[in-house]
């Protein structure tokens, strides 16, 4: 609306600007007729007379005789056809008064045009009212007020018509509001969500614009009104229905391009968070995106596990360092891209699979792609005990969204919510939840909170991206693990002991052996990789990343020489390659 105001107003200025200046001299003539008897009787009948030529009279002053008769008295270059625009003659109303203006650029020839338009029009009118040569006309027309040289110009006049530009730009810009209030059918708002499909909004989260280059949370600030709404969104999934809630649920959207994969790795990190374990699925065989938004490899998983290529242990990657309570999120990626996706997510392995994951996990998310485009929701939706359905504003309409909820309530899928996503944060349409950063910690306690947070992460970020399980030495992802090897994030007798300073650094000493000393640093949050340092000799375990000699002297810093991979130095004393931590 302010758009159109503006817009108005301007074109008002640009016409007002390119308006040429015009100035109006106006001369004021009566119309009286001779007293032809004596007392009221004839006085009245000539009054009568007077006002009744003068409404003839006013259309006679811009005449073809009148202006070639101004023409010829002042020596104008133009016809008579052209002057007789610039003359306008009007009665003033129960007056036998008449009124003639003339407009033109120059002031001063206004002025003299008016004035011979005066002395013409008398003329004219004497010979026309003239019974005869020798007597008297019975009505006469004589200038009562001269015309006089304008100072300022009638046209244009700035102040109306940017008034009227205004004006005329606030009614176009009520009117297309109102249009497109009629016409818009997108979701605006939970109302218009709730309208659609009769469920609970369990979460609103704002429009991000770091979210294309940090897509997850532990990527950005604790306090941030996006972190804080995907807090609201586990509260609120974990109290949808306290006796029998959803363990296993999907998260799709009605469309693509709506964040349902965002939204699933999210959720998935903020259950974690509160110290849950989480298996995170890419139910998505068609277009799998696991691979771009955690780290995972993806040559591997659900597919091959579903047509008996690899066991489960054997595809399951663990993501992340848990930092909160015994959180973890383990993950199974897409595998291979196969011909049948449909068949496969409703097959009875599909089934067994989610009933083995719910006595291992606490939670089972799958992201699985959208329901109007293909089926493959509304069938894996059948074997789940929920589905979350994303939203995006502005983008989907309530015709789309309605008919996503029709397919899931064909197939009897049970429906814990929708998460609306993309909500603005700006503008007439954006929602009040975008203010939460107001009360985020500042002073002293958010000073001090920078500071432990420059050395180590914040103890709410969360799980960070670790090394798939079953990488090499060097780093390099394989599919599955060579035959009876144990995965080294479950290798017993591995303990996951923080640095207690926060900052997960190891050293690299001599070796009580006699090994070189390599002088490595291991990176920080490699979770499920390899531990942190190698055990002591004496079997008394780990220590701040350091090895204890068994003679009670100076704790060794290094491995020997026949260390593992999982030990952080390569045979030889080389130092190991390692992924990196993910901060």
């Amino acid at each position: 609306m302010l758009a159109f105001v503006v817009l108005g107003g301007v074109l008002a200025v640009a016409a007002t600007w390119r308006t040429t200046k015009q100035y109006a001299a106006s001369v004021t003539m009566v119309v009286s007729s001779p007293d032809s008897t004596d007392g009221a009787a004839g006085a009245y009948q000539g009054s009568l007379l007077s006002q009744q030529r003068v409404k003839s009279y006013a259309n006679l002053v811009s005449s073809d005789r009148v202006a070639g008769a101004v023409i010829d008295r002042l020596h104008l270059k133009a016809t008579p056809e052209d002057l007789r625009g610039h003359i306008v003659a009007a009665a003033v109303p129960d007056t036998v008064l008449l009124k003639a203006t003339v407009r033109e650029r120059d002031p001063r020839q206004a002025q003299m045009i008016a004035d011979a338009v005066g002395a013409e029009f008398t003329r004219a009118v004497a010979q026309i009212e003239a019974p005869s040569n020798d007597q008297p006309p019975s009505v006469r027309v004589s200038v009562w007020e001269r015309a006089k040289r304008p100072d300022s110009p009638v046209t244009p006049q700035p102040t109306r018509n940017v008034a009227l530009g205004i004006l005329l730009g606030l009614i176009l810009g009520i009117s297309a509001a109102i249009i497109r209030f009629r016409l818009d059918t997108s979701i605006t708002g939970p109302d218009d969500a709730a309208d659609a499909t009769n469920l609970p909004n369990l979460a609103t989260i704002g429009y991000d614009t770091d979210t294309v280059r940090r897509p997850l949370i532990t990527e950005a600030r604790p306090h941030s009104a996006r972190a804080e709404a995907f807090r609201q969104l586990r509260t609120n999934l974990q109290f949808v229905d306290v006796d029998a809630g959803p363990r296993s649920i999907i998260v799709t959207s009605s469309l693509p391009g709506e964040g349902k994969t965002t939204t699933a790795c999210n959720l998935a990190i903020s259950l974690a968070q509160s110290g849950h374990r989480v298996c995170l699925i890419e139910g998505d065989l068609r277009r799998p995106s696991f691979g771009a938004y955690l780290g995972v490899e993806s040559a591997a998983g659900l597919t091959s596990v579903l047509i008996g290529a690899a066991d489960l242990d054997d595809v399951l990657q663990p993501w992340g360092e848990g930092r909160v309570g015994a959180g973890k999120v383990e993950v199974l990626a897409s595998g291979p891209v196969p011909p049948n996706p449909s068949e496969l997510l409703g097959s009875k392995n599909m089934a067994e699979l989610i009933e083995l994951l719910h006595s291992r996990f606490d939670y089972v998310l799958i992201d699985a792609p959208p329901l109007l485009p293909v089926t493959d929701a509304a069938v894996l939706a059948t074997r789940t005990d929920g589905v979350l359905l994303v939203a995006r504003v502005g983008r989907i309409r309530r015709e789309q969204l309605r008919r996503a909820t029709d397919a899931l309530r064909a197939v009897d899928a049970r429906m814990v919510g929708t998460v609306l996503n993309m909500v603005p944060t700006r503008g007439p349409d954006a929602y009040y939840y975008g203010q939460y950063s107001s009360y985020a910690p500042r002073g002293r306690h958010a000073r001090a909170s920078a500071e432990r947070a420059a050395l180590s992460a914040a103890s709410d970020a969360g799980v960070r991206p670790a090394r798939p399980v079953g990488a090499g030495p060097d780093g390099s992802p394989r599919a599955t693990r060579e035959a009876g090897a144990v995965p080294a994030a479950r290798r017993p007798g591995e303990g996951r002991r923080a640095n207690p300073a926060g900052s997960g650094r190891g050293k690299a000493g001599p070796n009580p052996a006699g090994g070189a000393r390599t002088g490595t640093r291991e990176p920080a949050g490699a979770a499920g990789a390899a531990p942190r340092a190698a055990a002591d000799p004496s079997g008394r375990g780990m220590r701040r990343g350091t090895a204890q000699p068994a003679d009670g002297g100076r704790p060794a810093e290094a491995t020997d020489e026949s260390a593992s991979p999982e030990s952080g130095t390569a045979p030889g004393g080389q130092a190991a390659a390692r992924p990196p931590s993910g901060r």
